[in-house]
């Protein structure tokens, strides 16, 4: 992992819950893993350039250990470089719960309200295996990818971010108390 292309995250997860820790991100074997723990501890990472228009594609899987505790959240992020939600845009084009075979892509967006909207889409994709998850964003739509076979478009105008994002990857944890399925999210490769 090149510390000059990435930063990792190191501080409070997702609303607060657990930890994104920098430990729980390794690189074994020629693929990148975020492990999340029974604790809510987990990782995640953002790449430091970002663009405006462009294709990003990551392989990934997820596996996780059921134990009858809450699933983790693997996530695919394009995230404003400005840093401003909901006015900048968030495009989350591979979102997940741990342990099911349903992928969701949000296409958020400001429209003046406090959380701004949303556009959703889902479709069916077995997790456990190795998948390449695609985004192409140009000034016309925005189009999701699974294994090279488009699985979501948007061509709104309204859900066009206004400025350039970034990749990012992370394992989420949803919720505020302990007791998750532990998790790993591995990825072969981010291009």
């Amino acid at each position: 992992m090149d510390s000059k292309k990435w930063d990792v995250y190191d501080g409070p997860g997702h609303a607060g819950n657990g930890c994104r820790c920098p430990d729980q991100v390794t690189v074994t074997d020629g693929h990148l893993t975020i492990a999340g723990e029974p604790n809510g501890d987990s990782g995640g990472m953002a790449w430091k350039q970002g663009q405006q228009y462009g294709r990003w594609e990551v392989r990934m899987r997820v596996n996780q250990e059921d134990q009858g505790g809450n699933p983790y959240h693997p996530v695919l992020i394009l995230w404003p470089d400005s840093n401003e939600w909901p006015e900048g845009g968030e495009l989350d084009y591979a979102e997940a719960n741990a342990g099911e075979n349903k992928m969701q892509a949000f296409l958020h967006y400001g429209d003046g309200s406090e959380n701004g909207g949303q556009q959703e889409f889902s479709t069916e994709a077995d997790l456990t295996q190795w998948h390449n998850y695609a985004f192409e964003w140009t000034p016309d739509a925005m189009v999701g990818y699974i294994d090279g076979k488009e699985w979501f478009r948007s061509e709104d105008d309204v859900v066009q971010p206004p400025g350039p994002m970034h990749q990012t990857i992370q394992l989420d944890n949803f919720f505020p108390e302990n007791g998750l399925n532990p998790a790993t999210m591995d990825v072969d490769w981010v291009r």
